[in-house]
């Protein structure tokens, strides 16, 4: 535990999700790999569905449409309609179909393992403070273990522009009808997590569990932790 800035009072501790709360590495393969397979299964005479060529599709659909840059759900959707449009597939029934696979690859995408100390930590501090997400990612938070802990969930595309852009970090407080100083954010992100809240007007707590170097930060959280478990040793 390293300390930069004093704390001051906290009403509202927000948590980023994926590898923050759990690690999400291969959560996303498994999605990903079963979204591949399911393509392959339903159009095995296609070259065209496979990783590279969905990623090809994805440059070409954000440069034009850039918005979606900012909303991965919805950016996976246009690519897989895409992509089935590119296979002879009609508009409409091209998009029924993506939405189908998207829901499957968020099935999958939902099957996280939450590690003990999360659980100890969210419970602990759910006893004295208001708990919030703030995510960029589209993990289905409400069909997981981790649901209960939070009472307001935010995620970027439908709740404003990913972070570090402010949109979410002023929604919160808003919503939970605080100032933005009194939100403590914790996450691993040098970029989206510390800087996205320090610039906001937030309290930023950087989890760099991966031992990352802090010459990589453009501005300074109020502490670091190395293990999500200090918190409780802190709050």
């Amino acid at each position: 535990m390293r300390f930069y800035k004093r704390l001051t009072s906290i009403k509202v501790v927000s948590f980023d999700l994926d590898d923050t709360l759990y690690d999400n590495v291969p959560v996303i393969a498994a999605a990903e790999n079963w979204l591949l397979d399911a393509l392959k299964h339903d159009h095995p005479e296609s070259t065209l569905l496979d990783k590279a060529s969905l990623a090809t599709i994805k440059r070409q659909v954000l440069q034009a449409r850039p918005e979606l840059a900012h909303d991965v759900g919805a950016c996976r959707l246009a690519v897989l309609t895409e992509g089935l449009t590119r296979q002879g597939v009609a508009n409409g029934r091209a998009r029924e179909l993506a939405e189908e696979y998207y829901r499957g690859f968020l099935a999958v995408r939902g099957r996280i393992q939450v590690p003990e100390a999360t659980h100890r930590v969210l419970t602990a501090l759910g006893r004295h403070y208001r708990l919030a997400v703030i995510t960029n990612g589209n993990l289905p938070i409400e069909h997981t273990e981790l649901a209960p802990y939070f009472e307001l969930v935010l995620q970027a595309g439908r709740d404003g522009r990913m972070k570090p852009a402010p949109d979410m970090f002023q929604r919160l407080a808003e919503q939970a009808g605080v100032s933005l100083a009194e939100i403590l954010h914790i996450g691993d992100h040098r970029s989206t997590d510390v800087a996205g809240a320090v610039l906001s007007g937030c309290q930023a707590v950087w989890l760099n569990d991966a031992n990352q170097s802090e010459a990589g930060l453009s501005c300074l959280p109020h502490l670091t932790l190395e293990r999500l478990e200090q918190l409780l040793e802190l709050l």
